[in-house]
Formats: C-alpha cells, sequence, structure tokens
C-alpha cells in the first residue's frame, strides 16, 4: 500500500502541471474548479509562483520536460523590476526559497542569479527602527508597512522569524554578507529577548500560539540547526524548548478543551482556535 501510494504521487504532479500549464500557465495560482487562472496580491505583479515553487518537486521526480519548460519561463518571464507592495514572507518561501532549491538540484545559473536579485530586492524591508523587516514592501520604491490587522500593525512572528534559512544561503552564493547580517542581527538576538519577557509574564498571558502566525518559526529553528550541521546550538535550544513546553499543552488542550470556529476574512482560510486556553 505504501508502494502504491509513493508510485503515483508522479502522476498525481503531472496531472496538476499538466493542468496549470493548460490554464493558468504563468500565472500565480490555477483555481481547479473554474478552471482560471489567479495572481494573488501578496506577490504584487510577481509572476510565475507555481513555477518557481514547483521547480525542485519537479527535478526531484525526473520530470525532465516540464523542468526544462519550467526554466526557460524563469529564463525569458520571471521580472521582478514591478511597482507593486508584496509580502516579504511569501515571496521569501516562494520565490527565493523555489530558486535556492533549484540552483542547489540543478546548479542552473540562472536560479542562483534570479535569488539573488530578489533578495537584494527585500533587503529595504529590514530599515525599520528595530531592524525586524517589514510584512509589506514596495520592492520599487522600499516603502514598507505591516499588517493593519495585525494587532495594531505589530510585526508577525511567523513571517519575521522565517527568513533566516533563505538569506544566509544567499550570503553564501553571492558572497555578500548583507543578507545573513539582517537576519542574524534581528530574529535570534530579538527572541532571546522575548524568552527573557516571557518568563516574567506568561503567567498573565491567556495563550501562546505556535499555531497560525507562529508555526513556522518554530519548524525553521530546526531547519537552521540541521543546515549549519548541527553547530547552531542557540536554534536547536529554543526549538526544544518550545516543544518541550508547548506539546504537551497543547495535547491536552486539544483532547479536552472546546474548539472555537471561525473565519478570518483577511486572509480567506480557516483557523482553529482553542478557546479558554489553560
Amino acid at each position: 500500500m505504501i508502494w502504491m501510494s509513493r508510485s503515483s504521487a508522479p502522476s498525481m504532479m503531472k496531472h496538476a502541471w499538466d493542468n496549470y500549464k493548460r490554464y493558468a500557465w504563468g500565472l500565480n495560482e490555477l483555481k481547479p474548479i473554474s478552471k482560471q487562472g489567479h495572481s494573488s496580491n501578496l506577490f504584487g505583479n510577481i509572476q510565475g509562483a507555481t513555477i518557481v515553487d514547483a521547480l525542485d518537486t519537479l527535478y526531484i521526480m525526473e520530470m525532465k520536460e516540464e523542468f526544462k519548460e519550467a526554466k526557460e519561463w524563469v529564463e525569458k518571464n520571471l521580472d521582478f523590476n514591478v511597482n507593486a507592495e508584496i509580502s516579504v514572507f511569501e515571496v521569501n518561501i516562494r520565490f527565493v526559497g523555489g530558486l535556492l532549491s533549484a540552483y542547489y538540484l540543478s546548479g542552473e545559473e540562472v536560479f542562483r542569479k534570479k535569488a539573488v536579485e530578489l533578495g537584494e530586492k527585500l533587503l529595504p524591508a529590514f530599515n525599520t527602527p528595530t531592524g525586524i523587516p517589514w510584512a509589506l514592501l514596495n520592492i520599487k520604491s522600499g516603502i514598507g508597512r505591516n499588517w493593519p490587522w495585525a494587532s495594531g500593525g505589530s510585526s508577525i512572528l511567523a513571517e519575521f522569524g522565517t527568513l533566516h534559512l533563505e538569506f544566509v544561503h544567499l550570503s553564501h552564493l553571492s558572497g555578500n554578507p548583507v543578507f545573513a547580517e539582517k537576519v542574524q542581527s534581528t530574529t535570534i538576538p530579538f527572541m532571546l529577548k522575548m524568552e527573557l519577557l516571557l518568563n516574567l509574564f506568561l503567567p498573565l498571558l491567556d495563550h501562546v500560539s505556535i499555531g497560525g502566525l507562529g508555526d513556522s518559526f518554530y519548524e525553521y529553528l530546526l531547519k537552521a540547526w540541521l543546515m549549519s550541521d548541527k553547530t547552531d546550538e542557540e536554534g536547536k535550544k529554543m526549538y526544544y524548548e518550545a516543544v518541550q513546553e508547548g506539546v504537551p499543552l497543547l495535547c491536552f488542550d486539544l483532547i479536552f478543551q472546546p474548539l472555537e470556529y471561525f473565519d478570518c476574512d483577511q486572509h480567506r482560510e480557516r483557523y482553529i482556535m482553542v478557546d479558554n486556553y489553560k
């Protein structure tokens, strides 16, 4: 049964890719029911999110023709010279991450160049009083801001805490230390200060989320430790402390506490919140 499931994955990917190519080629997403292309405003006017995000999967699955046509699209059409506001987090994980993965797998220089080019356009997001990057950035003007719905314009942990893997690699591949310096001088020092504050004020808080708006930060702590050849002891320490403290409480609440469902119009997603967090 496991082998059958694994063997069906390439055909599923082929089905998804062929229909994206047929109905939405070059756009960011395909709406499968209406069979129409869609370009989320999270990416501004940057196009081709599905193509870039799928590069590593196409390569790993040895879909050589599909990978070739995706690479050609990137070479000819992937354009970051747009006057539009983008989500720094989403553009980083989809485009920068996708291009870096494709470069490491294939060695094709176009992916490295595009990743570094986009990384340079994201750097103005760090021009803030604290050094914590803006959530939103106009990549032409360099003007940024945070989401207005996020607690009065606060920064979101899952967003500014989910940049360092890609930015460290941008420094490695470009020879420019500024990318790594930006994330290493803000994210980890900030979280160390937060750790001190949480030790003081955690008893007064209703809840701390390791779900939506916080989740990927913890994921990146573990990945940063692995990526560093297990030398990033600070990332490892913070990850294991979060797991040891959070998971027992999370499991307890999911089993015994009532769940409250609500819609978040800003994200058009469904969130599950644990009510009466103890």
